[in-house]
């Protein structure tokens, strides 16, 4: 017994120290919108100047991050983006509106990345697929697929420019039956 005694506080002692197995981590799977084997393409002649503006989602597939229905891009040297996101959300019953500035930095023509730690709406490339000639709607997605919005400068309106920037999204392999109508 005087043994026993003896070993338990290094026994105690060896549980203390001895760490919680890790979990393993399990990896987000973003659900796709897009057939990765369809080919895609981004508009070559879609500027920053082009982007700039403000925009307002018209369709969206549901489920992804970003904001209610509006955003605004501005320019900045190189190329490169300003995406503010103004986002409405609700935590037990407390609503609030947040502001995300969103740099994306010119990669590529119709090509945008975002930088550093600003990965807040999706994770990859925003390549514009489609612009119409006057720079009133635009289809903006993400090669992978999990990602991709139909905006326009107008709220209403326009129903011939998204009803092409549907077909342009369809060629390029994305499931436009479960884009949605953005409700402001």
């Amino acid at each position: 017994m005087k043994r026993f005694f003896k070993v338990l506080p290094f026994v105690i002692l060896a549980a203390c120290l001895a760490q919680e197995p890790e979990s393993p981590e399990i990896p987000i799977v973003m659900e796709r919108f897009r057939d990765q084997s369809a080919q895609i393409a981004s508009q070559t002649d879609v500027t920053a100047d082009r982007m700039a503006g403000n925009w307002v989602i018209r369709q969206r597939f549901a489920g992804q991050p970003g904001p209610a229905h509006e955003i605004s891009i501005s320019t900045l040297p190189q190329g490169a983006l300003q995406m503010n996101v103004m986002t409405h959300r609700c935590d037990d019953g407390t609503c609030a509106e947040f502001e995300t500035l969103v740099l994306l930095e010119a990669v590529g023509p119709g090509r945008w990345k975002p930088t550093g730690d600003q990965t807040v709406l999706f994770d990859g490339e925003i390549w514009v697929m489609w612009m119409d000639f006057d720079t009133r709607t635009v289809a903006i997605g993400i090669p992978t697929g999990e990602f991709g919005w139909i905006m326009d400068k107008n709220p209403t309106g326009g129903g011939d420019r998204i009803t092409a920037a549907r077909d342009i999204m369809d060629w390029f392999g994305y499931d436009v039956s479960r884009l949605q109508e953005v409700r402001r």
